[in-house]
């Protein structure tokens, strides 16, 4: 018998050839849908971690009977000390703010938020937790009273007591500490009695807001048995969102109160951080309150900027974007890194949305700007966009004279090809109600879509009207469980 030898025979090179063609044809179809998917994906995924994250701080609240606050950190508020004692942010360009004069400068670092922390409110500190006696007296500028109130040092400059939030508006904002016995009062309340903390007197629940000293080192600096500060003027918001849960209150001068409560701002939480997919970001530059405000001025709506170009008027404030850079520098020169604080939303111990503590808003002009922290009333639903961090955009009005982003420099930039998270229909919405209690995220949906249905006008639009219109899509046709 003859065996016939075996032969093993491959692939040939034209075999090969059009293996690997299909192939690349395959992927080149199959791979940007592929990509579509799992970029949707993590989408999702970033806004399930938000609204878990907040759901697990509302339920902390409960749990530990205290104020609990998800603090939403701008990439520009990773901070350092430089050499020379100055706060120094990590991502945005250093200020001062007169060397990058483009309104667009750290644009993304100021809005982009990729980490969320955990802070508690301490307990409230009491005349009962206090080793001597102290009181609270009420003051008015000019008031004729004795001691007058101190113009000079160390009440200057930043730590006036008479400072913008009290302007021409002669109010009872002014209180003068004094203590019984021997006491240091820089020392002993002096800490508290700083920007950022609230106050109330007596038995009652109204709480004022301080705006000055900024430090308490000021206080200690004062000398004598006898520290002062001021609390907001609230006259000027009278009536608006920041302070829409408790009416109006005046004092009369020469009032003494022994009984108060001081309550501080959250304190960071630093083992409870987490952090979004790489590449997603709650975009705080679309994100603010359910609270729509009149626009501004004679510029028809589609021209009208984000800030306030006359920066005199309340009636300009648009918290549907209150939480955004642009906002709170209320021009087109930007502010410097350590003038943006991150965003605070706080629960109460009984689990309901109580606040946001946020940057007040800037003056047109003003120099000396602080970025100080005031507390806002969450009577408004709170959005947060989530969305990717290389969408997060300033699209600027073309016209010089209004340097600004607007509906009209959306649209434009939408014609251009412009990437946004406003449009990206792979983005979120998270929505946060303080009368319902409900968290929820749901994708966002087509702007263009809302207007053929309501038949708007787009030039009857301003930027917080398109802003308003992805939300109240995404929440009345498109809203999930996630």
């Amino acid at each position: 018998m003859i065996r016939r030898k075996r032969t093993k025979r491959g692939l040939t090179l034209v075999e090969l050839l059009v293996v690997v063609g299909v192939a690349s044809v395959v992927a080149a179809v199959m791979l940007p849908g592929i990509k579509s998917v799992l970029t949707d994906r993590k989408s999702s995924q970033a806004a399930i971690m938000v609204r878990n994250y907040i759901e697990a701080a509302r339920t902390r609240a409960v749990g530990r009977n205290r104020s609990v606050a998800v603090v939403f950190e701008r990439l520009s508020s990773r901070a350092g000390i430089g050499p020379n004692g100055v706060f120094v942010s990590e991502t945005a360009l250093p200020g001062p703010a007169r060397d990058y004069p483009t309104p667009d400068t750290n644009f993304i670092p100021y809005n982009a938020c990729v980490r969320m922390s955990l802070a508690e409110e301490p307990l409230p500190v009491s005349e009962a937790m206090l080793p001597a006696a102290v009181t609270f007296r009420v003051r008015r500028p000019d008031d004729g009273l004795s001691p007058p109130i101190p113009t000079g040092f160390p009440y200057v400059g930043d730590d006036s007591l008479m400072d913008m939030h009290q302007g021409s508006v002669r109010e009872s904002r002014i209180f003068e500490v004094t203590a019984s016995g021997n006491i240091n009062l820089a020392w002993l309340v002096g800490e508290y009695l700083t920007n950022g903390s609230q106050i109330s007197f007596g038995n009652s629940s109204r709480r004022f807001s301080i705006v000055t000293p900024r430090s308490p080192t000021v206080h200690g600096n004062a000398g004598g048995g006898t520290i002062w500060f001021s609390v907001m003027n609230e006259k000027l918001f009278d009536g608006h969102t920041e302070r829409a849960k408790e009416p109006y209150v005046d004092l009369e001068p020469d009032t003494r109160f022994t009984q108060f409560k001081i309550y501080q701002r959250p304190k960071p939480v630093f083992s409870q951080v987490v952090q979004l997919p790489r590449g997603m970001c709650v975009d705080l530059s679309l994100s603010g309150f359910g609270k729509k405000m009149p626009g501004q001025g004679n510029l028809q709506a589609e021209k009208q900027p984000v800030f306030d170009p006359t920066g005199s008027a309340m009636d300009g404030f648009d918290y549907r974007v209150r939480f955004a850079s642009d906002w709170i520098g209320n021009e087109p020169r930007p502010l410097e890194p350590w003038q943006l604080r991150p965003v605070y939303i706080v629960f109460s111990p009984e689990g309901q949305l109580s606040h946001v503590w946020a940057n007040d808003r800037r003056k047109l002009g003003d120099g000396g700007y602080q970025g100080s922290l005031t507390r806002i009333d969450a009577t408004q639903d709170v959005f947060l966009h989530v969305g990717k961090i290389d969408r997060v955009a300033m699209p600027l009005d073309p016209d010089p004279s209004i340097l600004g982003r607007n509906a009209y420099g959306l649209r434009g930039a939408i014609q251009l090809g412009v990437q946004n998270n406003l449009t990206d229909l792979s983005a979120y919405v998270v929505r946060l109600s303080p009368s319902s209690g409900a968290i929820s995220a749901s994708p966002i949906v087509s702007i263009d879509t809302q207007i053929s249905i309501l038949r708007l006008n787009v030039n009857n639009l301003n930027f917080g009207d398109m802003v308003e219109l992805s939300r109240r899509g995404t929440y009345n046709s498109n809203v999930t469980a996630q």
